[in-house]
């Protein structure tokens, strides 16, 4: 059963322009397992208080090329008070089956806190401090240092940054934007043999530095490049063997090396297109690629294509750089219709295509999988896995008019491991611009054929009702059950509250 309560408010902005956020989630439930046993208990408080303030300098009114600097801090408490002692204790009596290094039960953190300036040096000089944000083809990224950018008149701006990867186990920090492939937090109180594969964190130096266009509205690239350093301890044994103390590396090291380009264009009356791709220089390959291209087909018709290609890359001291790294491709074909002003239709299909090892790893080579090597196999057979595949679509219909709307939903994936079918049907109207009622329905079949046995028909369904206090403000209740042979029944109560005010 789980409980939910997200506030939202920011208030109005005044003098230097300041505005201050609040958003506050409770939620309350336990997971049981098919025989009644709860294997999981949580009684979740997550908070976020926000704080801007703008126009520090008090640039002259109405002159959009005067210098700016702006203050913005987000902070955020994630507790979690239904967890055992025995979760974060690993003297209790329990630990060896309910231990979790690194585990927290109230942590907080700061999502971001950096200092920005803007136009400087006639529009030419930017600038960031403090702990911040980086989007871009190589993707989301967080770490705490500066960032300096020169914004050119010839439509191009330049940017190079650097400091210290935001990393879990430090102090105001959360592990999200460390590569993949590690598990490190702080280990004070852990006796060294113990839990091996949960790596001490130490700290990471980065750099980076992009080109972007700048000033043109309807074409945009960026051209990035980050590269991050691994420092301090690290276990080379990932499991402890009992005998002998694992062993430690230690030294200045690469955790990820990586150059991308993303671009995209739209015309308005015509489409639009974008694209990326990633070079993995500790791979030594392209570790990701994307495009899509989309149609506009008069006033109410919208065609698109996608496709994505993607190979699993890790930090530098993870265990899977060793092992082979096969691709997937996934494409796809999507429409969109507007029927008629109240009604659209959307629909898609896709499939993803997977690449598996059936050949050697360094024919003819002195690799330690080559013919020539002693780890060498007799045969020299690879038959070729004929590149299966999964499929699915979906299709979606949405219906809306003054303050009701209805939506009905269909989609499906299948492939050789297995399949998921099934579908929605969801509605919510409003009465007097004030009470809100909403439902769901659906029935989703799920089938495994590697287990057999967890093969199971799905039936939910979601009741609610609501106060609208304004235009931003909204009180609901949700009550949700869902039913299947292997968990029985399941229920889950959610109260939600946002409020906003200027």
């Amino acid at each position: 059963m789980a409980f939910g309560l997200p506030l939202l408010t920011p208030f109005a902005a005044r003098a230097m322009d300041p505005e201050l956020t609040s958003d506050t989630a409770a939620q309350f439930y336990d997971v049981r397992s098919p025989t009644g046993e709860t294997t999981l208990s949580r009684r979740r408080l997550t908070t976020m208080l926000g704080l801007s303030a703008y126009d520090l300098l008090k640039a002259p009114p109405g002159d959009p090329k005067a210098p700016d600097m702006s203050l913005r801090v987000r902070l955020r408490y994630d507790a979690d008070f239904g967890a055992p002692s025995s979760v974060t204790d690993p003297s209790a009596p329990t630990a060896a089956t309910s231990f979790v290094p690194g585990f927290s039960q109230g942590l907080v953190d700061v999502m971001y806190a950096y200092l920005e300036g803007r136009r400087f040096l006639k529009g030419w000089l930017g600038f960031r401090l403090g702990r911040q944000y980086v989007v871009d083809a190589l993707g989301w990224w967080s770490f705490d240092g500066g960032e300096v950018s020169l914004t050119t008149p010839y439509f191009v701006k330049a940017e190079v940054y650097g400091g210290l990867e935001q990393r879990g186990g430090m102090p105001l920090s959360t592990s999200r934007f460390e590569a993949d492939g590690i598990w490190t937090g702080n280990r004070q109180g852990l006796d060294r043999s113990l839990y091996t594969s949960f790596q001490p964190v130490s700290l990471g130096p980065a750099l980076g530095a992009a080109i972007e266009s700048t000033g043109v509205t309807w074409i945009h690239g960026r051209l990035t490049y980050r590269r991050v350093y691994n420092t301090g301890d690290s276990n080379v044994s990932e499991y402890a063997s009992g005998v002998v103390t694992p062993a430690i590396y230690n030294g200045l090291r690469i955790g990820s090396d990586r150059l991308g380009y993303a671009m995209d264009a739209s015309w308005s009356s015509v489409g639009g297109a974008k694209g990326g791709i990633v070079y993995d220089f500790y791979r030594s390959e392209v570790t990701h690629a994307y495009g899509s291209i989309d149609a506009y087909l008069g006033q109410k018709v919208t065609l698109s294509a996608d496709y994505d290609y993607y190979v699993p890359s890790y930090d530098g001291d993870s265990i899977f750089n060793f092992f082979a790294g096969e691709p997937t491709n996934d494409a796809g074909l999507r429409a969109n219709v507007d029927v008629s002003r109240n009604l659209s239709i959307a629909g898609g299909a896709q499939v993803r295509i997977f690449d598996v090892q059936t050949a050697q790893f360094a024919p003819g080579g002195a690799g330690p999988y080559s013919p020539s090597s002693n780890y060498s196999m007799a045969a020299t057979y690879f038959p070729t896995n004929g590149h299966p595949f999964d499929k699915g679509g979906y299709l979606h219909a949405r219906w809306r008019t003054g303050e009701t709307q209805i939506a009905l939903r269909g989609a499906g994936d299948v492939g050789d491991e297995g399949q998921r079918v099934g579908g929605d049907l969801s509605a919510e109207h409003v009465f007097e611009t004030h009470y809100v009622v909403s439902g769901r329905a659906g029935v989703w079949q799920w089938q495994d054929l590697l287990r057999p046995d967890r093969d199971a028909t799905t039936v939910n369904y979601v009741a609610a009702v609501g106060y609208r206090f304004g235009p931003r403000s909204q009180a609901m209740v949700d009550w949700e059950h869902d039913i299947n042979r292997l968990v029985g029944q399941r229920f889950r109560l959610m109260l939600l509250l946002t409020l906003a005010t200027k």
